[in-house]
């Protein structure tokens, strides 16, 4: 009975609140602003509690483990009852394309109905990521200064608007839009985490490559052969203006920008250098060589210096490059010829800095590197841009031999 009791409650009761959100936009204007606070973050919060864990907790105090099992079978049945009423009520749109339809003929009926409720599996994490947003980040922004968030642009739905989505393929893509969002906010706190206290690539390149795409920064942290000096050195340069976000963040880019140092000026002077590269191909007698790679984008050039008496006589480089890649070639051996080798790293930080999205120091809007801060509205291009720099500093032995010199980050 006790199973029974808690799965006509408690299913009966997600029923009951599935269907008041249901019908809130078709109230008129209050019903429209109520349905759109409880689409967003915060209220969205409270509403997703009481469909999912809220019966799960009241099931379990109220009636053991037998209520726990009444509340998760109420919910599924809740979710039957709403799916059919819901594609009743939109019969014209059930006779037309859907997803559901497309995937069912993909993979078959059984094998898709099984694997979305699989994914339901992955609820309770996401649960508990949505908790570490709202209760533990905020802790990181009082006391470290860290970017703050406003989660309902994050963690909101708006699927519910998009035409001719009903029954089963709006429920699941309402969970999806959810997922999404609790995932990608979890992803972007972590951003800053990963960059304030631990700015270091891993030492496995496979990690490296496959965690590009939720950490796209993460080649612009020190490598694995630098040294301590380098770590301190990059959060040196990167958080003396007291921001605390990833390297990447649109909160730099906005700083940029109000500093005067925004890319929009800059795009035709980038261009001209990557369609005519300067310092293009093998340098006879050169001193010292390296060779970088940037395999996503198929940049692998060498780059050739000639050092003598301590400056940089000569430099080249060859290899295939894109655009971007080019271009910031072309730029760092016209800017590196006769400068020192100390000169020649205080130049690849100012190109890092450029290109990353720090505050620039005065001057360096008309610096010759200044063109290499127009990638900064294409985050992905970042590391095409920064690939011929770190080249250049390998071939110079840079971690191992140079001394450190706060003064070249501005200070």
């Amino acid at each position: 009975m006790d199973f029974l009791t808690a799965m006509a409650f408690l299913g009966g009761g997600v029923l009951v609140l599935a269907a008041i959100l249901t019908l809130l936009p078709s109230l008129g204007r209050p019903g429209r602003a109520v349905a759109d606070a409880l689409s967003r973050a915060p209220l969205l919060d409270a509403a997703m509690s009481l469909l999912t864990w809220v019966p799960w907790v009241v099931g379990a105090v109220v009636w053991g483990w037998l209520g726990l099992a009444g509340a998760l079978a109420g919910q599924v049945l809740a979710y039957f009852v709403w799916v059919t009423a819901h594609e009743l009520a939109w019969r014209e749109e059930t006779r037309g394309p859907r997803i559901v339809k497309f995937v069912n003929r993909a993979i078959g009926r059984w094998r898709n109905h099984t694997a979305l409720w699989a994914t339901m599996i992955a609820l309770p994490i996401l649960w508990a990521v949505r908790l570490g947003e709202a209760v533990a980040y905020p802790f990181l922004v009082w006391f470290a200064g860290f970017p703050r968030y406003r989660h309902g642009e994050w963690v909101n739905l708006t699927r519910h608007k998009f035409r001719g989505l009903v029954g089963h393929d709006l429920f699941w893509c309402l969970y999806c839009d959810w997922m999404t969002g609790v995932y990608s906010l979890g992803a972007d706190m972590l951003r800053n985490v990963e960059s304030f206290w631990c700015p270091i690539r891993f030492g496995d390149e496979a990690k490296n490559r496959h965690t590009r795409s939720v950490f796209p920064d993460v080649d612009l942290w020190v490598p694995g052969d630098g040294t301590m000096e380098d770590v301190e050195e990059l959060m040196d340069c990167m958080y003396a203006d007291g921001q605390r976000s990833w390297f990447g963040h649109p909160e730099r880019m906005e700083a940029l920008k109000d500093a005067g140092g925004g890319p929009e000026m800059l795009d035709s002077a980038l261009l001209a250098h990557s369609r005519d590269p300067h310092n293009r191909g093998e340098l006879p007698g050169h001193t010292h060589s390296a060779e970088g790679e940037m395999p996503l984008c198929g940049d692998a050039i060498r780059v050739e210096l000639r050092v003598e008496d301590g400056r940089i006589a000569a430099a080249r480089w060859s290899g295939p490059a894109c655009p971007v890649c080019a271009a910031s070639a072309s730029i760092m051996t016209e800017a590196i010829k006769g400068r020192s080798l100390v000169e020649a790293r205080s130049l690849f930080r100012q190109a890092r800095r450029l290109a990353i999205g720090g505050r620039p120091h005065p001057g360096e809007e008309d610096s010759p590197l200044a063109p290499i801060a127009a990638v900064r509205r294409a985050p992905a291009r970042i590391n095409c841009a920064l690939l011929p720099w770190h080249t250049m500093r390998s071939a110079l032995g840079m971690t191992a031999v140079l001394p450190w010199h706060g003064e070249d980050c501005g200070r």
